[in-house]
C-alpha cells in the first residue's frame, strides 16, 4: 500500500527565500524552522536554507535545536521559549532567548562554570502578550543581565501582535516602543549586534521593521503573502486508492451514516485520516484531486482512512493518483484552502501534517 506522503519542493523554498531576501537585502535573515520546519522537515528545510545562504536559524525550543546540531547543522540557533536547559545550551552552542533575570543568572553561573561566553537575545513585550520582559522594567533589567559574567548581549527583540492586519496603528506603537528602548540602551552604552522583530508579515508589509535582522517563518513555506509577492507553496500531500467499490443508491459510507448515496456511486479509500492530520471538520466537506477533477469527501474522516465520492471521475483505478493539497493539471488545493474549510490558519494545516507522513524533497 502506498501510503500518503509529502512532497517538499525545494526550488519553492529557495523561491520564497529569494523573496524575503529581495525585501531586506540590509537584514540578516534568521530562517524560523521550529514545529519540524512548519512540518516540512526541519534538518532538510535548515540544510537547504544554510545552502543558499541562511546564516541563522530560529526554534521553539531546545530539542528542536538540538536534533539539528546532531544532524551536524553548526550554523547558529536562537532558541525562542526554552528557560530550562541551561546546559544544553551550552553544550550544544546554542543561542537562548533570555525574558526574566531568573534564567538570565543561570545561563551567567553555567557559562562562567565552564570559561565560556553565551550570546543570548533578549526578549522584551511590546504588546504581545504573550512572555519577555514588562516593557516598563525592560531598560533595568537589561542593565542588570549586562553586567552579568560570561553573557554576551548579542540581540534585542520582540514580536508583533498584528502585523497581518491592514491596520498599522498598533504594531507601528509597537516598532516606537522597541526603537525607543533601543536607543536608551545605546545612550547608556548598552548596545547589540541584533535588533529584530519582523516575521513574515512584517518582512511583507512594514520594511521599517526590518531594522537588522528579520525572522521569515510561514513566508518561507508559500503562505502569508499577498499575490503581488508571488509565493509559492513547499508542500504538496498525495496519495493513492487502496480500495474502490461501486455501491447503489441509499448506501451509508463512514461513522453515524452522515452520508448516504443519493445515486449509484463510485466510493474509493485513501490511507489518510485524521491520525494524519487531515481534519474530522473536512468529513462531508473537503475535497480531494484526481485526475485533475475535484471530488468531495464522503461521510466522516476517519483516523486512518478517508472515504471520496470518485463517480464522475473518468478511468480512476487503483494507480490514480490522489491531490490532498497541492496542484493538479488546473486545479489547486492550498492550505489556505484548507484551512478556510476548517475554520483555522495555513499555520495549524501545514504543521498538522502527521510523522506517518513520509516527507520527500525534490
Amino acid at each position: 500500500m502506498q501510503k500518503a506522503f509529502a512532497e517538499i519542493n525545494l526550488k519553492a523554498l529557495s523561491h520564497n527565500l529569494n523573496v524575503v531576501s529581495k525585501r531586506t537585502r540590509n537584514s540578516r535573515i534568521l530562517a524560523v524552522i521550529k514545529a519540524n520546519a512548519y512540518g516540512h522537515g526541519a534538518v532538510k528545510v535548515a540544510e537547504h536554507l544554510i545552502r543558499k545562504g541562511v546564516s541563522n536559524l530560529g526554534v521553539a525550543y531546545t530539542n528542536e535545536a538540538i536534533t539539528l546540531r546532531e544532524a551536524g547543522i553548526t550554523t547558529p540557533i536562537l532558541v525562542f521559549f526554552d528557560r530550562d536547559n541551561i546546559d544544553a545550551c551550552l553544550e550544544y552552542n546554542l543561542t537562548p532567548t533570555v525574558f526574566d533575570l531568573e534564567t538570565a543568572r543561570k545561563l551567567s553561573a553555567g557559562a562562567y562554570r565552564i570559561n565560556k561566553q553565551i550570546p543570548v537575545h533578549i526578549k522584551v513585550d511590546t504588546g504581545m502578550g504573550r512572555i519577555g520582559f514588562d516593557i516598563r522594567k525592560a531598560f533595568e533589567a537589561v542593565t542588570a543581565i549586562s553586567s552579568m559574567k560570561n553573557i554576551k548581549l548579542e540581540g534585542l527583540m520582540s514580536h508583533f501582535s498584528e502585523a497581518d492586519l491592514k491596520d498599522k496603528e498598533f504594531v507601528n506603537l509597537q516598532l516606537t516602543i522597541f526603537r525607543s528602548l533601543a536607543e536608551k540602551l545605546k545612550h547608556h552604552k548598552i548596545s547589540f549586534k541584533y535588533l529584530h522583530m519582523a516575521n513574515s508579515a512584517a518582512v511583507l508589509t512594514m520594511p521599517d521593521a526590518h531594522l537588522n535582522m528579520v525572522r521569515p517563518g510561514i513566508m518561507l513555506y508559500g503562505y502569508g503573502g499577498c499575490n503581488i509577492d508571488k509565493l509559492k507553496p513547499v508542500m504538496s500531500l498525495k496519495s493513492s486508492i487502496v480500495f474502490l467499490k461501486k455501491v447503489p443508491a441509499g448506501t451509508p459510507i463512514s461513522y453515524n451514516r452522515t452520508f448516504v448515496t443519493k445515486r449509484k456511486s463510485t466510493i474509493a479509500t485513501i490511507p489518510v485520516g485524521y491520525a494524519d492530520g487531515y481534519n474530522r471538520k473536512l468529513s462531508n466537506h473537503g475535497e480531494v484531486l484526481i485526475n485533475g477533477i475535484r471530488v468531495p469527501v464522503t461521510g466522516r474522516v476517519c483516523m486512518d482512512t478517508t472515504m471520496i465520492d470518485v463517480t464522475d471521475v473518468p478511468g480512476v483505478n487503483y494507480k490514480s493518483e490522489v491531490v490532498i493539497m497541492g496542484r493538479q493539471g488546473r486545479e489547486q488545493i492550498t492550505a489556505d484552502d484548507i484551512a478556510e474549510k476548517t475554520g483555522t490558519i495555513p499555520y495549524e494545516v501545514l504543521t498538522s501534517v502527521g510523522q506517518r507522513i513520509k516527507r520527500i524533497y525534490r
